[in-house]
This record gives structure tokens, sequence and C-alpha cells, in this order.
């Protein structure tokens, strides 16, 4: 019997609407959890990072549409979020490999379900396989897009 694909999924969460997770053993189901102060401050280079770092999957944790700590930066996530899930669908990379998900729950009970849902997600969609940075599923329309990027920067 074929061993399951474990994927490697790194989640970002809100400290103030997600807790610290690490009281209900989401360590160990996800080995990179990192508690950010606000969804809002995520950039989007640290979320491509994290995939150029062999994340097969990226979840942030926000807080509730209407409730962030710091006016809109729910929002900002939010929008960053489906904006790169456009961007990543046009290299190549399915767009359901980053995901937010809003809500409240400082205490972390809900996160180990949410984790098993995301993780089931990429198990169905196999491991992303990344040569030198690059999608080795993009087309060429998207390699060229990348190539045209890296020479503006």
């Amino acid at each position: 019997m074929p061993k399951e694909n474990t994927p490697k999924l790194v989640c970002f969460s809100c400290k103030f609407g997600w807790g610290y997770l690490n009281r209900n053993g989401c360590e160990k189901k996800v080995k990179s959890l990192i508690p950010v102060t606000c969804s809002g401050k995520l950039d989007t280079i640290t979320i491509i990072r994290a995939f150029q770092a062999g994340a097969d999957g990226v979840i942030i944790l926000g807080c509730p549409e209407g409730e962030c700590h710091f006016q809109d930066g729910n929002y900002q996530a939010r929008n960053r979020v489906l904006l790169l899930q456009r961007l990543l669908g046009e290299f190549g990379i399915e767009p359901g490999r980053l995901k937010i998900k809003m809500g409240l729950d400082p205490m972390g009970d809900t996160i180990p379900d949410i984790i098993d849902e995301m993780s089931a997600e990429l198990i169905h969609l196999g491991p992303l396989s990344m040569q030198a940075g690059n999608p080795v599923k993009a087309d060429p329309e998207g390699e060229a897009k990348l190539r045209r990027s890296e020479a503006i920067s």
C-alpha cells in the first residue's frame, strides 16, 4: 500500500483572533505555525517565500470581518489572498493552495479541523513541485511572465 502524501502546510495566524496555536496539539499537525500580529501585516513576499521554501499550501487565519484590531488588516489580507490566488493560477499553481479563514477562536478549538480540511485538499492536489523556485507545472506563458517579472526586479 503506497504511503499517503503528507503535505507541507504553513499556517500564519493572527494572535488576536486565533490565539497562539500551541494549546491543542496543532504544532504536531503543522510544523510551520507562525503567529502574526495581524493578518494584514503579512505581505505577499512572505507568502510566496513559503511556497519557494517547499510549502504545498499556505493558510492564513485572520480576524472576523469588521473586528480587526488594526482597523482593516483582515480586509487587506483577504484582498491580498484573492489577488495572489489569481497570480498563482497564472503560473500553473492551483489557487486552492492558498486560503484565508476569517473567524474568531482565541482558544484554538477549531484550528485542528481547519488544518485537517486544508491538508485533505492538499493531499488531493498532490505535492507542489518546484525547481529553482519556479513551478514545474507552469505553462510556457506563465514561465515567460515569471522571467519578465524577474527582469523588472
